[in-house]
This record gives C-alpha cells, sequence and structure tokens, in this order.
C-alpha cells in the first residue's frame, strides 16, 4: 500500500499479536506402539500373532516453515518486544513438532513498478535456508523494517514463487535445503494482494504482473497469482495467510481465503489475532500423510501386519488397531528387532515398538541312527546313538527316543528308552547272548504311547553278533540234572574241546511243560575264563531229531563233589533253562596247554550221532550217578565233521512241543 511510516522492527507486530496465544499451543502427544516390548518363545520357523495399536497424533516428526513478511510502509506499527517474541513463536512452534525449521523472508515491491520507490526489496531470503535455531530465526526477523511499497498490490506471487524456485532450498537438508520427508508451509503475514490476483475472488485484480526475478515488465518470467498458487500445489507447500489491519487500509479476507484454500490451506484475520503458532500446529494435523511399519535393518525375524501397511491417506491424529503376525527365524536363538512407525511426510516417529524372540528347536522331523552296521562278538556291549533333528536342522533336546531289538530273544536289553541330551543325542546299548543278526529300530516318541506315529520319525541300523574264537587248551565234560526254569526235570550230558573244535552235547527236558531232546549237530566255539572255573559252548542242534537252532551252554565248575556246579542251556527258539544248580552230576572245566595251535585250515568240526532214544536217559543218569573226578557216561563214538565253523549264520528257530 502507500501510506508511509517510520521504520521500525517488524517483529513486534508479529509477537505481540501471537502472545496471548502462546499458551494455548498444545504440547505434541506421543506417537505410540503397543504393546512394547513384546517376547515369545517360539519354535523354529512357527509364528505366533498379536493384536497392536498404532497411534499417531498427527503432527509430522519434521516440517519446513517459511515465515515471509509483506515490509511495505503500511505494515509497520511498532509492537515492543518484538525480537524476544519471535524467538517464542520458534519456541512453542517447535514445542509440538520438535523437527520444525525456519526460513524468514522480507518482501515488499519491485522498484520499477508504477508506484514502487527506490528503496524496495521484491524479495529476500534472510535465512541461509532453513535453519533449527530459534535464536537465529529470531534475529533474522529483527533485522526487518517497514517501509516503501507505493500502490495497493505488492509482491506476493514472487514470494510464492520463490518457496518452491530459491536455490538455497534446493541444497541438501544438512545445507539448510529442504527436507522431503518434512511437512512444508509457507506462511505469508501482510494487508496487501499480489499482483494480477485473477481468478481469486474476491481479490481485486490489479495489474500489471509481478516483474519476477529480472525485475521488469515482459521477459518471459513474469509471474501470475494463479502460475505461483500452482507452483505450491504442484511442490506440496501449504499457503497459510494472516491478515492484519493495524495500518488502516486492509485487502479482504476473502481474498487471502481462496488463495490458501487453493493448497489446502486457510487464513485468518489478524486484528489482536496473531495465531501462526497455533496455525501451523493445527494445519500440520490436516496436511495429508501415510503411516508405514519398518522393521530394523537385518532383522531375521519376519513380520506381517493385518491390515497391511502402509496405510492410506491420513489425516490429524489416528488411532490404528491391527493384528501383528510374528514368524521365528528356522535357527535356535535369541533374536530382537525394532518396529518404527514412520510418515510421509515427516519421518521416523517416536512410535518403536521392541520384539524379543527366543527360538527353540520345532517338532523332530529326522532321527539318525549309527553306526549304520557293525559287527561285534557275542557278550560283548554294543551301543547305538540316535541324532533327532528338527526339519531345520536344529538339534532337539529333551526328546524321548524308543528302542527296539528284532529279534529280541536273548538280547540284554532287548528294548529301551532314552531322553535326547543337549546335542539332540540318544544312546541304547545292549548284547547279545547268541550269534546272529539284529535289527535296532529306534524313532522319537513325541507323544509318549510307546508306538510309533506317522509324524515320529525313525531309523534302522543292522548288528551281527559272531562267536569269539575258541579258547587254547578249553576242554569241558559234563552230566546231571537240574530243575530247569519252567519247573521240570532235566538231563544233560556231553563234552567238547576246543581244538576243532568239536564235541556232542545233549539235553532232556522231561516235561510236562516242555518235553524235548536237544542233540547237537557241531560244536562251533569253546571258550573258558581265565580262571578255568566257567566255561560256554556255542554251536547248533537238533530238536527231537528235527531242525537246527543254535545253542548256548553255560556250566560252571565249583569244585569237588559238584553239588555247587551249574549248567544252563539256551536256544535261539527261546528256550532257556536257567542257570540252575546241580541237582545231581558233576562239571569239570580243564585248560590244557598246547605247544602249537593247529592251522586253521585243518580245524574241523565234529558232530556227534545221536545215541537211541532209549539211551538218553540212560547216559544222563549215569553221568549224574557218577562222583567228581570220575569220567563222564559214555557217549556214542564221534567222527570229524566234513567243515570247520568259527562263525555261523542265523539259523531257524523251531518252536519246542508243549508236552
Amino acid at each position: 500500500m502507500h501510506v508511509k511510516q517510520q521504520p521500525i522492527r517488524f517483529a513486534a507486530v508479529l509477537a505481540a499479536s501471537i502472545l496471548w496465544l502462546v499458551a494455548a499451543i498444545p504440547v505434541a502427544a506421543v506417537d505410540t506402539l503397543t504393546p512394547t516390548p513384546f517376547a515369545a518363545t517360539l519354535a523354529a520357523g512357527a509364528s505366533t500373532t498379536v493384536n497392536k495399536t498404532l497411534s499417531l497424533d498427527g503432527l509430522p516428526a519434521r516440517a519446513d516453515i517459511i515465515v515471509a513478511i509483506d515490509t511495505t510502509g503500511s505494515m509497520g506499527t511498532p509492537i515492543a518486544q518484538a525480537q524476544a517474541d519471535a524467538t517464542n513463536l520458534c519456541n512453542t512452534v517447535k514445542a509440538s513438532i520438535p523437527g520444525a525449521r525456519f526460513a524468514a523472508v522480507d518482501f515488499e515491491d519491485y522498484p520499477t513498478m508504477p508506484s514502487g520507490t527506490a528503496g524496495d526489496t521484491p524479495y529476500l531470503l534472510l535465512t541461509p535456508g532453513f535453519i533449527s535455531d530459534c535464536t537465529a530465526f529470531s534475529t533474522a526477523i529483527g533485522t526487518m523494517t517497514a517501509d516503501g511499497g507505493g500502490d495497493d498490490p505488492e509482491a506476493y506471487n514472487r514470494a510464492f514463487f520463490e518457496a518452491y524456485s530459491d536455490a538455497a532450498y534446493a541444497l541438501p537438508p544438512a545445507a539448510g535445503g529442504r527436507d522431503p520427508l518434512a511437512s512444508q508451509f509457507l506462511v505469508v503475514l501482510g494487508d496487501a494482494t499480489p499482483h494480477s490476483a485473477t481468478g481469486f475472488a474476491p481479490c481485486v485484480n490489479a495489474p500489471p504482473d509481478d516483474f519476477g526475478r529480472d525485475g521488469v515488465a515482459g521477459g518471459g518470467d513474469d509471474l501470475t497469482t494463479a502460475a505461483t498458487i500452482g507452483g505450491l500445489v504442484t511442490n506440496n507447500i501449504t499457503l497459510l495467510m494472516i491478515r492484519y489491519t493495524t495500518g488502516g487500509v486492509s485487502v479482504l479476507l476473502p481474498c487471502y481465503q481462496a488463495m490458501a484454500a487453493a493448497t489446502g490451506g486457510t487464513a485468518v484475520d489478524g486484528s489482536g489475532a496473531g495465531t501462526i503458532g497455533p496455525f501451523i500446529v493445527a494445519n500440520a494435523k490436516l496436511v495429508p500423510y501415510t503411516a508405514d511399519l519398518k522393521v530394523s535393518a537385518a532383522c531375521p525375524i519376519t513380520f506381517s501386519f493385518n491390515p497391511a501397511f502402509p496405510t492410506g491417506s491420513l489425516t490429524g491424529p489416528q488411532v490404528i488397531p491391527f493384528v501383528e503376525t510374528i514368524t521365528a527365524p528356522t535357527a535356535v536363538g535369541n533374536y530382537t528387532c525394532t518396529i518404527t512407525a514412520e510418515t510421509t511426510p515427516g519421518g521416523p516417529t517416536a512410535a518403536v515398538e521392541t520384539v524379543n524372540v527366543t527360538v527353540v528347536p520345532a517338532a523332530p522331523a529326522t532321527l539318525d541312527l549309527l553306526p549304520d552296521t557293525a559287527t561285534n562278538v557275542v557278550d560283548a556291549q554294543h551301543c547305538v546313538t540316535a541324532t533327532v533333528k528338527d526339519a531345520f536342522g536344529n538339534v532337539t533336546p529333551g526328546i524321548t527316543v524308543d528302542f527296539s531289538v528284532a529279534p529280541p530273544t536273548f538280547r540284554t536289553p532287548p528294548s529301551g528308552t532314552a531322553v535326547t541330551d543337549a546335542s539332540g543325542q540318544a544312546t541304547f546299548c545292549y548284547s547279545s547272548a547268541l550269534p546272529g543278526g539284529d535289527v535296532i529300530s529306534a524313532f522319537a516318541d513325541t507323544n509318549g504311547n510307546t508306538t510309533q506315529e506317522a509324524d515320529e520319525p525313525g531309523d534302522t541300523a543292522t548288528k551281527t553278533w559272531v562267536l569269539g574264537s575258541s579258547t587254547e587248551g578249553c576242554k569241558v565234560t559234563y552230566g546231571g540234572r537240574i530243575t530247569a526254569a519252567n519247573g521240570d526235570k532235566a538231563t544233560f550230558g556231553g563234552n567238547a574241546k576246543a581244538a576243532g573244535p568239536k564235541g556232542q552235547e545233549e539235553f532232556q527236558d522231561h516235561g510236562p511243560a516242555m518235553d524235548m531232546n536237544v542233540h547237537s549237530i557241531d560244536v562251533q566255539a569253546v571258550l573258558c575264563s581265565a580262571d578255568g572255573l566257567s566255561a560256554s559252548i556255542f554251536g547248533t542242534a537238533t530238536i527231537d531229531g528235527t531242525g537246527s537252532v543254535d545253542y548256548r551252554i553255560d556250566v560252571t565248575d565249583q569244585g569237588e563233589p559238584g553239588s555247587s556246579d551249574t549248567y544252563q542251556i539256551r536256544l535261539s527258539n527261546g528256550y532257556d533253562s536257567g542257570l540252575q544248580t546241580l541237582v545231581g552230576g558233576n562239571v569239570q572245566i580243564h585248560k590244557v596247554k598246547t605247544a602249537h595251535a593247529a592251522p586253521a585250515a585243518a580245524a574241523k568240526t565234529e558232530t556227534v550221532h545221536a545215541a537211541p532214544a532209549g539211551a538218553k536217559a540212560k547216559v544222563a543218569a549215569a553221568a549224574a550217578a557218577k562222583p567228581k573226578h570220575t569220567a563222564t557216561a559214555p557217549v556214542p563214538a564221534v567222527t570229524p565233521a566234513d567243515d570247520a565253523k568259527s562263525h555261523r549264520n542265523q539259523k531257524p528257530d523251531r518252536t519246542p512241543k508243549a508236552h
């Protein structure tokens, strides 16, 4: 306007008008993501869900605010304490928007306008772009003086234009340039209309066009209100305007409102209502934004959200409930990740969730039984180890593993259980009294019902039991009576020599539980203890003259007169007389030293021809009646066998018939 007054410090105008409203500016609420922290223990690869709430106060975390002031003469009414109150303005806005930055712009009109004056400045940026320091901002505001402006319209279009065109705003944010994540505001304080404000009724159309940067009419850079307001819209800058009437003559408030509304902003009357601080805060809540959830870098935990993020366009405070699905990594361990709510514009907020996940092994998926195959001597201990892992290769401690041996006959123990240790391993050991081949089975009994289910992993291993080498010089003779474990009376007699090995063995269970006659086919091994007090005889035999079973005879020689000697026979069909003290008879074990062992190729296994059935009892009875140190009952003549056996294969069992 043309009204001319003495130069003043213009900050006083602004500060006094907002002083009474400073206390009315709300302190920003804290953005939250709850519940936090959240902790869960999950099996590898497993998931859980948790109900979450994201609360946003609607204020951007950052805002870039250009304060452009019409400093022509009509805006010169002095207000005391202007500089201090301008600092207060910055501080109060930053109380709600901590990331706010400010730029100070002084604009008047062009000296070359028809009513311009030589001292007119159409545009002047007083700060090095956007600054965060309220003291520096207040200092820049304090340099403004109100003068010049010889006509009614002023260079408002130039202030609009430079808000998105000044090179200082194109620098990196750290150098004062515009932050692409910040909400953008242009706050214009004045009392006049722009040049050529056509299209914004009831603004008065006041030609000529704004001269632009070259300062003269024409030249291709002249500015209209419609074009520069469009530039603000394109660059997402919200225009806020405050009309002052203290100069006595002023533009109509609806003119300012029309221009601001085109950008999504608004305008207020400045007659004592210096609401710039609350205005920015209030309008920051109106700036559309989207919210997203960002998981910390390199986080091995997988997250998904329902409804999905980012959100659609939001304005103002928001409370967003959602379901968060947390999926554990596949490796056992402890993991911590964070989730941060970010807004665009705005960037990271204070809404941060911490998630702690302890990953334990998943259900057993594999069981590996080792060794796969092995060969051991009868009576030795054999151990297998089961390693249990989940589907991701994690070892699984605390799992019960069931072991079983087939055939179970005279396997000690034939089955068992063990719990996997910290390495996911469980061990089972057993021995066999007879030679033969075994299949060892193991499975992870996760439900504890001792029966393997489809989802319980298992494995098998094979085991071969062989006979040890006969004890050189070992010779056993015996005969007598026992009461078998089944209660039957039984008689026995025989002899065996390690040399060969050879011998004949006879056993008669007289019933009634198991009436049968066992007669040796061959002797495959004769083993004596080092002290000569016990011996074991191995071979194959017929039952009642037919078939073939493996036998093992264990005897002890406890000294004379033989009443403490013991006898036991076990057959591969499951028969076991039990280790019994002789009722009558004698056992003699001899260890004879020989100068040289016969060559292996010359070793023969002797077979014994069965005595007539009627002679069996006589042989046994005669043996039982002999006193210690007397020869055992005579036995049928022995002929050498055609082939010696140092090891034998499993023979089919024949179950004895009950009598």
